[in-house]
C-alpha cells in the first residue's frame, strides 16, 4: 500500500499490487499449497525487496522529517494508551473484503485446473474444504458493510411505518440486480450444457438468488427488530434452524429429498439446498451485521481499537470451542445445509482473519508513530489528527465493485471452461491461463476505477 505515493506511474503500481497481492495467493492455492515454508521465505523476501525499491525510488525531500529544534523544549512522550488512532486510519475490513474476493476468484477457476488440490475443493455431503467457505464468507463480508451496519437503515423505531416501507421497497428493489443475475446464470448454464453440481444448490437455484433472499430477508427482520440486536437475532435463528434439520427431518429432506432417494420431482425438492440453506446464510448475515456495527463504531485512541482485537480474539476462541462441540454432539460441518456447525464455522473464519488484519492495522500505526522518519510520503487523514498510508491502487479498484467483480469470475470460469480441457492441461499452461484470467478481471477492475464508475446494486 505504500506504492501509491512512491511510484508515479499508475501501470507501474498497478502490476507490483498485482504481484504482492494477488500472485502470492494464486501460488498458495496451487503449485506451493504444500510448500508453506517455501511460501512464507519467498514472501518476506519478495516485500523486503519491494520495500528497498519503494525507499530508494522515495525522493529524499519526502524522506527526511525535520527533528526537533534542540532549543526548543520538548513535549513529554503520551503513553500508550492515549494515543491517537483514528477509525479512517484503519482498513483491515477493507483489506479483509477485497483478499476474499480475490480468493474466491482463484478458487472458482483453479478448482477445474489439476494443480488445484483435491483437498480445498468443496465436500459433497460432510466436512470442510477451503471453497466450502465461499458463500458463508461472501455473505459476511458484505454484511459488514451493509447500511445496517453502518447505522443508516430505516426502521419502524427510528421512521416510523411509512419510512421503514420505503427502506424495504428500496432494498427490493436493489436486490433486483440479483434476480437478474441469478436468471442469466441459469439461462447461459442450462443452453451452454456447462457442468454443475446440483447438490451445491439443487437444479435452477444459484448463489445470486440465495443473495437476493437473503439481503431482502435482513432487511425485513431489521424493520421490525433494532440493529442492535442482530446478534442475539442470528443465533436464535441458527440454533431454531438446527433443532429443524436434526430433530423436525428438516436436514435428511435436504440431503435424500422428500421421498429419501434423492428426488429432484418438483421445484421444492430440485432445489431443496438453495432454499434451506438461505435459513443459515441469513443467520451469517445477521452475525455479519453485528459485527460490522461493532467494528465501524467510532474509536479515536489506540486503548479502544486494542480492547475491540482483544474482543475479537475472545470471540473467536469461544466460537471454536462452540465449534468442536457442536461437531461432535449436535452435527458435522454441512455446507449443504448451512447447518449450525458451518454458521460457527464460519463466523471463526472470518473473525480470526478480521482480528489479524486488524493486528497488523495496529502494529503499522504504532510503527508510523514511534519511528521518528518515515522512507514514504504520507497523506494526511481527514481527522489531521493522524497519518495515512496512500491506498493501494488495486485495492482501490476493487473495493467498490466486488459483487461486478465475482460476476465476472463466473462468467470468464464458463468461457475457459468451454473453450479447454481444464482437468487435462499441463502445470504451466494451467498457470498460464491462471495468471491471465486474474489479470484480466484486476485490469477490468482498474480500468471501471481509472473512469470513476462505481457499480453497486445495494
Amino acid at each position: 500500500m505504500v506504492f501509491g505515493n512512491v511510484i508515479r506511474n499508475k501501470w507501474l503500481s498497478f502490476s507490483l499490487d498485482f504481484v504482492t497481492l494477488v500472485i502470492p495467493l494464486l501460488l498458495a492455492f496451487t503449485v506451493w499449497n504444500g510448500s508453506l515454508q517455501r511460501f512464507l521465505i519467498s514472501l518476506v523476501v519478495t516485500s523486503a525487496t519491494l520495500l528497498v525499491v519503494a525507499y530508494l525510488l522515495q525522493p529524499v525531500r519526502s524522506q527526511r522529517v525535520k527533528r526537533p529544534s534542540k532549543a526548543k523544549a520538548v513535549a513529554a512522550p503520551r503513553p500508550l494508551w492515549e494515543l491517537p488512532m483514528e477509525s479512517e486510519q484503519l482498513v483491515f475490513m477493507t483489506m479483509f473484503r477485497v483478499h476474499g474476493i480475490v480468493a474466491s476468484a482463484i478458487t472458482i477457476l483453479a478448482v477445474d485446473f489439476p494443480v488445484f488440490p483435491r483437498r480445498f475443493a468443496k465436500t459433497e455431503t460432510y466436512g470442510t474444504g477451503m471453497m466450502d467457505i465461499g458463500v458463508g464468507a461472501f455473505m459476511f463480508m458484505n454484511a459488514l458493510v451493509s447500511k445496517e451496519a453502518r447505522g443508516v437503515h430505516q426502521n419502524i423505531f427510528s421512521s416510523g411505518v411509512t419510512g421503514a416501507l420505503k427502506s424495504l421497497t428500496k432494498t427490493v428493489i436493489s436486490a433486483l440486480p440479483m434476480v437478474i443475475l441469478g436468471m442469466v446464470r441459469l439461462a447461459s448454464v442450462k443452453s451452454s450444457g456447462y457442468h454443475e453440481h446440483v447438490s451445491e444448490y439443487g437444479v435452477h437455484w444459484n448463489f445470486f438468488f440465495t443473495l437476493a433472499v437473503v439481503i431482502i430477508v435482513s432487511s425485513v427482520c431489521l424493520l421490525v427488530i433494532p440493529p442492535v440486536l442482530s446478534g442475539p437475532l442470528a443465533l436464535a435463528i441458527a440454533v431454531g434452524y438446527q433443532h429443524l434439520l436434526s430433530n423436525r427431518g428438516l436436514g435428511q429432506f435436504v440431503l435424500a429429498g422428500s421421498d429419501g432417494q434423492g428426488s429432484r420431482e418438483g421445484l421444492l425438492d430440485a432445489n431443496r439446498e438453495g432454499l434451506v440453506s438461505c435459513v443459515g446464510y441469513l443467520a451469517i448475515y445477521l452475525a455479519g451485521v453485528w459485527t460490522g456495527r461493532f467494528l465501524l463504531k467510532r474509536r479515536t485512541l489506540f486503548f479502544d481499537w486494542w480492547l475491540a482485537f482483544l474482543l475479537l480474539v475472545v470471540i473467536n476462541v469461544l466460537l471454536w470451542i462452540f465449534l468442536e462441540a457442536s461437531s461432535v454432539y449436535i452435527q458435522p460441518v454441512c455446507r449443504r445445509m448451512a447447518n449450525l456447525p458451518y454458521i460457527i464455522w464460519t463466523l471463526c473464519f472470518c473473525i480470526q482473519l478480521l482480528a489479524s488484519y486488524m493486528l497488523v492495522d495496529i502494529v503499522l500505526a504504532l510503527g508510523k508513530e514511534f519511528i521518528w522518519k518515515s522512507p514514504f510520503k504520507i497523506s494526511s487523514s481527514k481527522s489531521g489528527k493522524h497519518p495515512l498510508l496512500p491506498e493501494s491502487v488495486l485495492v482501490a479498484a476493487l473495493r467498490p465493485n466486488l459483487l461486478l467483480v465475482f460476476l465476472l469470475c463466473n462468467l470468464l470460469t464458463g468461457v475457459v471452461n468451454l473453450s479447454l480441457d481444464t482437468i487435462g492441461q499441463p502445470m504451466p499452461a494451467s498457470m498460464a491461463v491462471l495468471v491471465l484470467y486474474m489479470l484480466g478481471l484486476c485490469l477490468v477492475a482498474f480500468g471501471l476505477h481509472t473512469r470513476g464508475i462505481k457499480l453497486k446494486f445495494w
